[in-house]
């Protein structure tokens, strides 16, 4: 090795070092903000009926009167019997920012087949995490609020491990065994994926369908298991769309307050929505460097993988244009069933869809624009472009918005500390309609739903009903 290569070698370890201990000092942070993390509007509703219905009781109400989100009925009433819900509500938030970078560490060691260390894998994954954070519609409800994290960043996370689990069975998974443990862990994952939310349901049956489709078109070996998977998912949807549930909460929507478009003027302004919306996560110069990065990694293998006789082969094409199509088609069921862009807890399965398909996409368009013209291995871009991914990512919105939450953080769990002090207090002195103080600037990164003066509100309704009093409203509280 060349001084000036062992000089260029040195300095990129020292900017992975820097890389790591940036992104693992964002993810403790998050981490650490989870313990000013209180309980509001759903989480009220569940633990209520959980209480009054039991485990079971409460599954077949959830059900029948609201949604065939069975999972979503499962976890959080799972989660409500599992004790105070004050006390036990950090630990979601804690266990989902974890396991998002336990799942993005394990997809990345499915696809790199044992060609990448395990520290490695693990820096990358929670490289992707801090991605994710970075551009996530809306933090509080992804992780912060179980009616939002529950609902979607559960199957966000089980997605990205499937996809795990079928780059695995696709590439380096040998025995009957180790295949049907595969198939075994797909199909449970699949289960829970879909009876989380629609668009997750859209999502992976979108993929179970294209794989069993490619697999029988090609013949694979996998063909059976793809198919497999598919019809169980098929199963899993008519248990989910079915629900009675959910044709009383459609129905509901005809009387509810909220500004709905009319059909004509949500068909002409969905194209635009979602275009804006590309645009303001392409502004994330953290996807530019980082994919800049694994172009230039991934050179050696992509040569072999997308030309032959020295010619780009253009049916690697199709991932992008379907990656975009798909985009398209999740951001459009706001639209047709609100009239209205998806809410930004949905539009964090979105943002999945796009982060997944962003790295593939970009180096197949790379490589069909300038790959023929240009090498594409130069890696003396890769300093500049890890201090531009380091500089993006602790810049980037959510992320500053999590440094200010820190001492937020803390001025708001005292608030809400006392807010419950003066709904026991007055239960103690028997009072029914309880009166509390409001919360002076809440901190956006954990703050979901505000109460309202107007007792008769949804969720001032879901807080009376957990503390079994007649009303709960916003003013000033008597001592």
């Amino acid at each position: 090795m060349s001084t000036n290569n062992a000089k260029r070698f040195s300095v990129t370890k020292v900017l992975i070092g820097i890389l790591a201990f940036a992104v693992i000092a964002v993810l403790v942070l998050f981490i650490a903000l989870s313990f000013f993390d209180y309980p509001s509007a759903d989480d009220f509703c569940y633990a209520a009926k959980a209480r009054q219905f039991g485990f079971i009781g409460a599954q077949a109400f959830w059900y029948e009167h609201w949604s065939g989100r069975y999972t979503l009925n499962f976890a959080y009433t799972a989660f409500s019997l599992s004790g105070d819900i004050f006390k036990i509500y950090h630990y979601p938030p804690i266990i989902l920012l974890i396991s998002t970078w336990l799942g993005f560490s394990f997809l990345t060691a499915k696809i790199a087949q044992g060609h990448v260390s395990k520290a490695s894998v693990l820096l990358i994954g929670v490289v992707c995490t801090v991605l994710f954070i970075s551009g996530t519609p809306n933090i509080a409800q992804t992780f912060y609020w179980p009616g939002g994290s529950f609902t979607y960043q559960i199957p966000n996370v089980l997605l990205i491990f499937l996809l795990g689990l079928l780059v695995w069975r696709e590439t380096t998974a040998i025995g009957n065994n180790t295949r049907i443990l595969i198939f075994s862990l797909s199909s449970l994952l699949v289960i829970i994926i879909i009876g989380a939310n629609e668009i997750s349901l859209l999502l992976t049956g979108a993929i179970l369908f294209l794989g069993a489709v490619y697999a029988l078109w090609a013949r694979r070996n996998s063909r059976v298991f793809w198919a497999g998977l598919l019809l169980i998912a098929i199963g899993a949807a008519l248990v989910s769309v079915l629900a009675p549930g959910n044709y009383q909460r459609y129905a509901s929507l005809d009387n509810v307050t909220q500004f709905r478009l009319t059909p004509t003027l949500a068909i002409l302004l969905y194209p635009p929505w979602v275009g804006l919306r590309l645009l303001y996560w392409l502004s994330n110069l953290g996807l530019w460097a980082s994919a800049l990065i694994l172009l230039i990694i991934t050179f050696p293998v992509a040569k072999t993988w997308f030309y032959s006789d020295g010619n780009f082969k253009r049916s690697f094409l199709i991932f992008p244009v379907l990656w975009i199509i798909m985009i398209f088609v999740l951001n459009g069921i706001g639209f047709l069933i609100n009239r209205y862009p998806l809410p930004d807890r949905a539009e964090s399965v979105v943002w999945l869809l796009f982060l997944l398909g962003w790295y593939p996409s970009f180096i197949i368009l790379a490589h069909f624009t300038v790959g023929r013209k240009i090498l594409l291995d130069d890696r003396r871009l890769i300093q500049p472009a890890i201090v531009l991914l380091v500089i993006s990512l602790l810049g980037a919105p959510n992320i500053f918005e999590a440094y200010k939450d820190a001492y937020r953080g803390r001025r708001y769990a005292q608030e809400l500390r006392d807010r419950l002090a003066t709904i026991q207090a007055a239960k103690n002195r028997g009072e029914t309609e309880i009166v509390v103080g409001s919360i002076s600037r809440p901190p956006l990164t954990l703050f979901t739903a505000y109460l309202e003066t107007d007792p008769e509100n949804f969720i001032n309704q879901c807080m009376s009903e957990y503390f079994e009093v007649k009303s709960i409203k916003l003013g000033s509280p008597t001592k």
